[in-house]
């Protein structure tokens, strides 16, 4: 919680692409695209988390330990600070305490693939999903609906397939959205749809 209570209301011109797409209540794949975008773009931006490597070896060694991961131990002073660094740590240290037997059980890459997916999730609702929220509930969403199409999003296809690019880029260097996904509906169902919906 900031100190002075207020969260930031600032948003990227990619954050507020999927800001529209959510008022406009397009389709889950057509949000997942522009939340993709809007990832890779906040992660090239804040450049990345260049500690993420090592991160993974550390929350697997402090969960085959069942030990809690020390937080805050980066191996440069310039890391501490930054903000996506600290999320990323955050992220390990709730995984290693709260994933303990899977991770035990997991090859490294896919310990990686885990954590990358769950720092990608927690940028999304630090630098995009709080700072929309109260303009999204109440007018356009319920809490609950708006918590089901954010989860949906962050658990698809798109953000997984960037989350293995941010592995390969963990500085953020760049790094790009996978291409798009959109489903194209098939011609019976066009020529059927009712034209309000289209």
């Amino acid at each position: 919680m900031p100190d002075d209570d207020r969260f930031s209301k600032y948003l990227t011109p990619a954050w507020r692409k999927v800001l529209s797409s959510l008022q406009g209540h397009d389709s889950a794949e057509r949000v997942a695209d522009a939340v993709a975008q809007a990832l890779a773009a906040t992660v090239r931006t804040v450049h990345g988390v260049p500690s993420l490597p090592s991160l993974t070896d550390r929350m697997l060694e402090a969960a085959r330990q069942g030990q809690s991961l020390q937080q805050g131990t980066a191996a440069s002073g310039a890391a501490r600070g930054h903000v996506p660094t600290e999320i990323a740590e955050q992220a390990a240290a709730v995984l290693a305490t709260t994933m303990q037997r899977e991770l035990a059980l997991v090859s490294p890459g896919q310990a990686a693939i885990l954590l990358a997916r769950r720092v990608l999730a927690d940028l999304a609702y630090h630098y995009g999903f709080d700072r929309m929220v109260r303009r999204l509930l109440n007018e356009e969403y319920t809490a609950t609906e708006l918590r089901a199409v954010m989860t949906e999003v962050l658990d698809g296809e798109q953000v997984s397939r960037l989350a293995t690019r941010f592995l390969s880029r963990p500085s953020g260097d760049g790094l790009r959205a996978p291409s798009r996904q959109l489903r194209k509906p098939p011609l019976g169902e066009i020529l059927s749809a009712d034209l309000e919906t289209l």
